[in-house]
C-alpha cells in the first residue's frame, strides 16, 4: 500500500505530461512556480521596503546625532544647518547637486549595496538543491527506495557541507565586497571652492561618516545573514525534497505563512526593539529558523505515516545506508548551472551599482553617487519584487520537458519551449507596462522619498525595468538545457548574461554617460546587457533544438570519385535513441 502512494504519483505525472494539450500543461505547471517565485520577490521587496521606512523614523537611529563625535567645528541642534549651508555653498561653488545625508538616505543606499551580496547568499542553496530534488524525484518515478534514500543521507551531509562553508566564505570577504560597493570615497580637494580651511574639513568629514555609516549598517544586516547561510541551504534542499514527493501545496502555503512571519519581526524589531537594519537580518534568521523547523517537523509527520521516503534514522551513522561521493558529481553539475546564473547576474547587478555611483560622480549636476544608490535602493527592490518569477516559470516548466526528453518526445519539447517563452514574455510585458505607469506610481510613494526626488525615480524605474521583458528571452535556453541534461551548455547559458555581454554593455554605456554627462544613460545598462545575452541565448538554443535535439550524428570519410580524393562529410540522422547523461549514468551505477 505505501508502495502504492508512489506509483500513483506517478502515473497522475504521466497523464498530465503525455496526454493533455502542450499549452494546457505549461499554464498548469507554469503558474505554481511562478507564484512560489512571486512570493520570493515579495518577501524581499517587504523586508526592504521596512527597512527604509520605519528605521529613519526610529529616533534611536538619527544620522547626524549618533554620528556627531566631536569631528566637527559645530555640534548638537546646529550641525543640521552648517552642513545644509556647506552643502549649498559647495553645489554653488562646482555646479553639483550633492543633497543632505540623512536617516533615511543612508539606509536606501545600504539597501542597495546589501541587495547583490543577499541575492548571491540566496544562490547558493541551489548547489544543492536542484541536484538533489531532480535526482530524488528520479528515483520515486522508477520506484527506486534504496537509491532515493542513498540520495536524501547524501545530499543531506552535502547541504550542511554547503552551508557551513558558505557562511565562512561570505564572513571573510563581506567587508571587502561592501566597502566596493559603497563607491570611492568623495573628497572636495583646497582650491576648488570658496569654503574655508576649516569648513572644507567638516566637509569631507561629513562625506567619510556618511560612507562609514553606509557600510557599517550594512554589515548590521548581512552579517546575520552570512552566518545563518546553512538556515537558508536547508530551506530550498528541504523544499525540493518534498516538491520532489508531490507537496506543492505544502510548499506554497509554507512559503506564504513564513514570509509573512518574516515581515512582522520586521515591524517588531525595528519599531519596538530600535534594532534598525539589524532588525531586518534578525527577522530573516528568525522567519528562516521557523521555516527550517516547518519543512523539518512536516517530513517527521510524513515519515510516520509513511508518506515519504525521507526517514531522519537513515541519516544515522550506523544507518545500513552508506554515504555516496559519487553521487555528488551529478548533483552538483545539475544545480551549478543555476547558482551561477544568479551569481554572475548578482556580480554584475553589484558592478553596476558601483559604476553607477561613479558615473554621478563625473555629473554632479545630476546628483552624486550617493544619491544615486539612495535612488538605487528603492529600484531595485521594486524590480526584483516581479523579476525572479520568471525563473519560477521554469523552475515549473523543467520537469515537463525532463519528462518528454526521457521518453524522446522531442517535437513535444519543441513545443513546449515556445510556450514557455510566450508564456514568460507576457508576463514580463505585463510587469513592465504596469511598473511604467500606474503600479511604479504607486510603490514609488511606499518608500517615502522626498517630493523633488520622485521624478528621478520614476525615470530610473522606466529604464531599469525594461531589462524584464528583455531577460524572458533567456529562459527557455536555461529551460532546455537544464531539463535535457546538456549540463555544459546550461553553464554556459547562465554565464552569458553575467560574464560575456554585461561588460561589454556597461563600457560602453559608461563611456557614453561620461561624455554626455547624463547618469540616466548609464542606468540603460541593464536592459541593453540583457537583450545582448537574449539574443545569443536564443540562437543557441534554437540551434539545438532543430539541429542536435533528437538526431545523431556522425563523421563519414568516403571516397569522392568527382573530386578524385577522400571527403570527409558530418551527418544528421532523426532518431528516437538517446544516450544517456553522466548524471543519469551516475543515477544508474552508483552503490
Amino acid at each position: 500500500m505505501k508502495e502504492q502512494k508512489f506509483i500513483s504519483k506517478e502515473l497522475r505525472a504521466h497523464k498530465l505530461y503525455a496526454n493533455k494539450n502542450i499549452f494546457k500543461t505549461v499554464l498548469i505547471v507554469a503558474i505554481p512556480g511562478l507564484l512560489i517565485s512571486l512570493m520570493s520577490g515579495i518577501y524581499v521587496f517587504a523586508d526592504q521596503l521596512l527597512l527604509t521606512t520605519l528605521v529613519p523614523k526610529d529616533p534611536y537611529h538619527d544620522f547626524l546625532h549618533i554620528y556627531d563625535s566631536g569631528n566637527f567645528s559645530i555640534h548638537g541642534e546646529g550641525l543640521e544647518n552648517y552642513i545644509i549651508d556647506l552643502l549649498k555653498k559647495l553645489n554653488t561653488d562646482l555646479g553639483s547637486n550633492y543633497s543632505l545625508m540623512d536617516t533615511a538616505s543612508i539606509v536606501k543606499s545600504a539597501v542597495a549595496i546589501t541587495c547583490p551580496i543577499m541575492n548571491i547568499i540566496n544562490a547558493v542553496p541551489n548547489i544543492a538543491a536542484v541536484g538533489a530534488g531532480t535526482l530524488y524525484g528520479q528515483c520515486i518515478a522508477k520506484n527506486n527506495k534504496d537509491k532515493a534514500n542513498q540520495i536524501w543521507k547524501t545530499t543531506f551531509y552535502c547541504a550542511i557541507f554547503i552551508g557551513l562553508l558558505s557562511s565562512f566564505v561570505f564572513a571573510s570577504i563581506n567587508n571587502a565586497l561592501l566597502s566596493s560597493l559603497a563607491g570611492n570615497q568623495i573628497v572636495i580637494e583646497p582650491g576648488k571652492t570658496t569654503l574655508s580651511d576649516q569648513e572644507l574639513s567638516d566637509i569631507n568629514e561629513y562625506f567619510k561618516i556618511g560612507r562609514a555609516t553606509q557600510i557599517a549598517w550594512s554589515h548590521e544586516f548581512l552579517d546575520i545573514l552570512c552566518w545563518s547561510s546553512i538556515l537558508n541551504v536547508f530551506i530550498l534542499y528541504f523544499s525540493f525534497m518534498v516538491r520532489a514527493e508531490g507537496k506543492l501545496l505544502f510548499i506554497t502555503t509554507a512559503e506564504v505563512g513564513c514570509n509573512i512571519l518574516n515581515v512582522i519581526f520586521d515591524w517588531i524589531y525595528i519599531s519596538f526593539a530600535h534594532a534598525g537594519m539589524m532588525g531586518g537580518g534578525l527577522a530573516t534568521l528568525t522567519g528562516w529558523s521557523v521555516n527550517v523547523i516547518v519543512y523539518a517537523t512536516y517530513i517527521l509527520y510524513l515519515s510516520r505515516k509513511n508518506q515519504t521516503w525521507m526517514k531522519y534514522r537513515i541519516l544515522l551513522p550506523d544507518s545500513p545506508i552508506k554515504i555516496s561521493f559519487t553521487i555528488l558529481v551529478p548533483v552538483i553539475i545539475l544545480g551549478i548551472s543555476v547558482f551561477l546564473r544568479n551569481l554572475a547576474n548578482n556580480i554584475a547587478n553589484a558592478v553596476f551599482i558601483s559604476k553607477l555611483a561613479d558615473v554621478a560622480d563625473h555629473v554632479p549636476s545630476q546628483g552624486g553617487g550617493q544619491y544615486w544608490q539612495e535612488l538605487s535602493g528603492a529600484v531595485w527592490p521594486i524590480t526584483s519584487l516581479f523579476f525572479y518569477a520568471i525563473f519560477g516559470i521554469a523552475d515549473g516548466v523543467r520537469g515537463f520537458v525532463a519528462y518528454n526528453y526521457a521518453r524522446s518526445k522531442f517535437q513535444r519539447i519543441r513545443t513546449i519551449y515556445w510556450y514557455s517563452i510566450l508564456v514568460s514574455f507576457i508576463y514580463a510585458i505585463i510587469v513592465y507596462v504596469s511598473l511604467a505607469t500606474f503600479m511604479g506610481t504607486w510603490l514609488i510613494k511606499l518608500f517615502d522619498l522626498p517630493q523633488s526626488t520622485q521624478g528621478d525615480m520614476r525615470n530610473y524605474l522606466t529604464i531599469q525595468a525594461l531589462f524584464i521583458p528583455m531577460v524572458s528571452l533567456t529562459i527557455g535556453g536555461l529551460l532546455i538545457f537544464q531539463a535535457t541534461n546538456q549540463m555544459w551548455l546550461a553553464n554556459i547559458v547562465a554565464l552569458i548574461q553575467g560574464c560575456l555581454t554585461f561588460p561589454i554593455a556597461s563600457s560602453i554605456m559608461y563611456a557614453i554617460a561620461v561624455q554626455n554627462q547624463n547618469t540616466y544613460i548609464f542606468v540603460g545598462t541593464n536592459p541593453l546587457n540583457t537583450s545582448m545575452a537574449g539574443i545569443i541565448v536564443q540562437t543557441i538554443s534554437i540551434t539545438y533544438l532543430y539541429k542536435f535535439l533528437g538526431k545523431i550524428r556522425y563523421t563519414i570519410r568516403f571516397y569522392d570519385r568527382d573530386k578524385k580524393a577522400f571527403v570527409t562529410q558530418k551527418i544528421c540522422i532523426p532518431s528516437t535513441f538517446k544516450k544517456m547523461s553522466y548524471a543519469e549514468k551516475q543515477l544508474e551505477n552508483f552503490n
